[in-house]
């Protein structure tokens, strides 16, 4: 059952048990480098296909050997065990084998990414607790983790929540960056690669089916077009699920999706020093999203209470979360697409290798949403639709070989144009719910804002690093960035309808007003800095390297395109943080295990953040002066025998805000103008979180022909975690466990696959966020977890 909103502020006591569980496992290194490289779960996952490995100790094949993991973090292929970076890399054989198909799913692997979601466009993907904080999107808002598909930048967070297809490999690292590549981001980036033409052919049909109407199928083709000259590939994937929620008002189902993406490459090489490749693709995403389920009723103390509320208009709520139903009388849907195409070229000789990357992307976003989320008529309409733009080229100069001193520079130039529609409206139950019960229905009754914005971004950077090998054991790394941004963003808002306020009505008019008035202006902000990070590294032995790293980001300024309260800025300061980080890498037990461990600490100035009014469902931005970010993680990777492969990762983050003493209050607080959050937890981030797994394969044979049958099991686990900025304690999540499963059977050359598989084994019940109700009158809505899902999947490969 679920435990009740009202007491799920007590933090339970599991987070102790946990760290003495998994206390002794490993980290993910470091990250200050380029969005390419490697984590344990990847490397663990690919050791079970890798041949063994040699180890030097012995020059013995190491038969149980966890596989070696070659990375291009400094635009190179070397050892991951001997890049002084920290990254986590999740495998594309890992990902189809966990049946892991989004960035919600691959953050259950990665402790220290939290995905938050309340609709696409509302998605927020956050690092070590640092990125954007929870709440809502804002067009004149940068995310602080970059997200990277194929080399390219994609600005908006929404197009991370699409299905991924034909995954190479996904790879977070962790934070500041911006020395040796593209976009600059403060607390890390999300780089995936999709695989690439072949000239060998190749083809992959997948197709999945389980409960609740969920369908996925899947196929990738490639092959030469034009000898050993041209290749191309592509690759299909669509995805259908029904509705997890009932909606009483009219009994349908509602928050299952459509997902389809198509995306095709042309690979040419005419030389063996150039090569130069294409990508086109489209996504498109049809859903009934998202619906929040009643979780509970508090007594603020403002006195309002929701039952009485509701049954003034003739309702009568029902709290019954497990039920797994809303009852909202307004449309609710959220549809997007996203495409765009790329070239990227890459040119070497034997000292230097250029590479340019250009690109254009679009993102289109149409939703509509019941903004009370009740049957009730208080506000009727509540949506912004978003049409976004962006081009960017990227140039890089590289070393080849090996140097003395290892180089990489580069210029970026970035544009993006968003552009939003947007309609508020109120129904008759808006003034006795907004306002005040006294206040006449006709204040607010019809009253509709329609509002567009517009917010141009053009940013330049020029960056570089250099790596010094001052002897075969230590080494330097030097990097800087200068970014100048220039922005623009407008608003024009026109208030209109209801019953005209005036003759003896007038009096009425600063009610109405209150909700929101004609409006119309325009802002801009320019402005650049310079950020980098320098560390050094001792490679102790071939199997340990110790480091020490210093990173300085940057984020530009926010812009605010709404109607501000009285005080705000329209201009949101630019965002600073010093990040330091020590960490070691480790082969261990003639290589059967890999342990990774660092200590992090963050500190991040003006952070910027999103301000949410739930009296009348209004956000705006502003900075928090100070927020502060510090840990440990560790991973570890084993193969303690040839049919046995483990992986465990751990994250302790004590992030704060450390300083914000004119915070918004929750519900609890909501009379006071202003709450002191300082030393209180950063909200969306746990004190604790584990991933841990593995599989255990055994051979068979079936007739003439060998296979393997194998099980494999997941586990996730968070601590107790506010879902509201504000710490509200009626917004704790409290701590979670999770456990994902599959039993199948496999051909050892890989030929095909097929098993059984089911997310959430144990069928735990949860909330992925709780809020306020509008009006702050004691309801408490929240977006439920997925039950138990169950299926069967079938790959073949050629």
């Amino acid at each position: 059952m679920f435990i009740s909103v009202a007491e799920s502020h007590r933090f339970g006591t599991g987070a102790r048990r946990m760290a003495a569980l998994f206390g002794a496992t490993a980290l993910t290194a470091l990250a200050a480098a380029h969005p390419v490289a490697a984590h344990p779960v990847a490397a663990q996952a690919a050791s079970a296909q890798a041949p063994a490995a040699t180890d030097p100790a012995s020059a013995q094949p190491a038969a149980v050997a966890v596989g070696e993991v070659v990375v291009t973090a400094r635009h190179r292929s070397e050892d991951v065990q001997k890049v002084p970076v920290a990254v986590s890399v999740l495998g594309g054989q890992f990902l189809a084998k966990t049946n892991t198909t989004n960035i919600a799913q691959i953050s259950q692997f990665v402790p220290s990414v939290q995905f938050s979601f309340f609709n696409a466009r509302n998605a927020n993907i956050n690092i070590r607790g640092l990125g954007n904080n929870v709440g809502l999107a804002s067009d004149g808002l940068e995310p602080g983790v970059g997200f990277y598909i194929d080399g390219v930048y994609y600005d908006r967070p929404a197009t991370a929540t699409f299905d991924l297809v034909d995954i190479d490999r996904v790879e977070v690292l962790r934070g500041p960056q911006g020395t040796l590549f593209g976009k600059n981001t403060t607390a890390g980036a999300i780089n995936i690669s999709t695989a690439a033409p072949t000239f060998t052919p190749q083809a992959l049909a997948e197709i999945s089916g389980g409960n609740y109407g969920y369908f996925q199928a899947k196929l990738a083709a490639s092959g030469p077009l034009v000898g050993d000259v041209l290749a191309g590939r592509i690759s299909i994937a669509t995805t259908t699920r029904e509705g997890l929620v009932t909606n009483v008002d009219d009994n349908n189902k509602v928050n299952g999706y459509q997902d389809l993406t198509v995306r095709a490459q042309l690979l040419y090489e005419p030389t063996s020093n150039f090569k130069l490749r294409f990508i086109g693709d489209y996504s498109k995403q049809d859903t009934n999203c998202c619906d929040l389920v009643l979780a509970g009723v508090a007594s603020p103390p403002n006195g309002k209470n929701f039952y009485a509320y509701a049954q003034a208009f003739g309702y009568t709520p029902v709290v019954n979360p497990a039920a797994r139903q809303a009852d909202t009388n307004s449309p609710i849907f959220a549809r997007q697409e996203t495409g765009g195409l790329s070239a990227q070229a890459d040119w070497s000789n034997s000292q230097i290798a250029i590479t340019s990357v250009t690109a254009w992307r679009f993102w289109n976003w149409w939703p509509s949403n019941d903004g009370d989320y009740t049957p009730l008529n208080v506000i009727n309409t509540t949506q912004n639709g978003d049409y976004q733009n962006q081009i960017s080229q990227e140039l890089r100069i590289a070393s080849v070989g090996n140097n003395r001193v290892d180089y990489v520079g580069g210029l970026y130039v970035y544009h993006e144009q968003i552009s939003a529609i947007g309609q508020l409206s109120f129904g008759n139950a808006a003034s006795y719910f907004l306002l005040n019960p006294s206040i006449p229905s006709l204040v607010a009754n019809g009253y509709t804002q329609n509002f567009t914005t517009s917010v141009d971004t053009t940013s330049l950077a020029a960056f570089g690093q250099a790596v010094w090998h001052v002897t075969p054991k230590w080494n330097l790394t030097g990097g800087l960035r200068y970014t100048y941004d220039e922005k623009y963003g407008s608003l024009n808002q026109v208030a209109s309808g209801g019953v005209p306020l005036t003759g003896a009505l007038a009096a009425l008019a600063p009610y109405r007003a209150a909700l929101g008035t004609s409006d119309a202006f325009s802002v801009t902000s320019d402005k650049g800095d310079l950020s980098g990070q320098a560390d050094i590294s001792y490679q102790a032995t071939d199997n340990i390297l110790a480091y020490v790293n210093y990173a300085k980001g940057y984020k530009s300024a926010g812009l605010n395109v709404v109607q501000l309260p009285a005080g705000a800025s329209p201009v949101v300061a630019p965002e600073s943080i010093d990040s330091v980080e020590a960490g070691l890498k480790t082969r261990l037990l003639d290589r059967r295990v890999t342990l990774n461990v660092d200590a992090f600490w963050e500190q991040d100035d003006n952070y910027q953040a999103n301000i949410y009014d739930p009296t009348l469902g209004k956000q705006y931005l502003s900075n928090v002066p100070e927020v502060r970010s510090e840990g440990v993680e560790a991973d570890l990777h084993a193969q303690p025998t040839e049919n046995l492969s483990l992986y465990s990762s751990v994250t302790y983050d004590d992030a704060i805000y450390q300083k914000y003493p004119a915070a918004p209050c929750g519900l609890e607080n909501i009379t006071k103008a202003s709450c002191n959050l300082d030393g209180r937890p950063l909200a969306g981030t746990s004190l604790w979180t584990v991933s841990a797994g593995g599989e255990y394969q055994q051979p068979l044979n079936l007739g003439a022909k060998q296979v393997q049958a194998y099980v494999g099991a997941d586990y996730s686990y968070r601590s107790s975690t506010y879902s509201a900025a504000t710490d509200s304690i009626y917004s704790v999540l409290p701590q979670l466990g999770l456990i994902n499963a599959r039993l199948g059977v496999r051909s050892v050359d890989g030929r095909w696959d097929a098993y059984i598989w089911s997310r959430n084994l144990g069928a735990t019940k949860y909330f992925t966020f709780v809020a306020a109700g509008v009006g702050n009158t004691g309801a408490l809505y929240a977006q439920l977890g997925d039950p138990q899902t169950f299926g069967g999947t079938i790959r073949l490969k050629y």
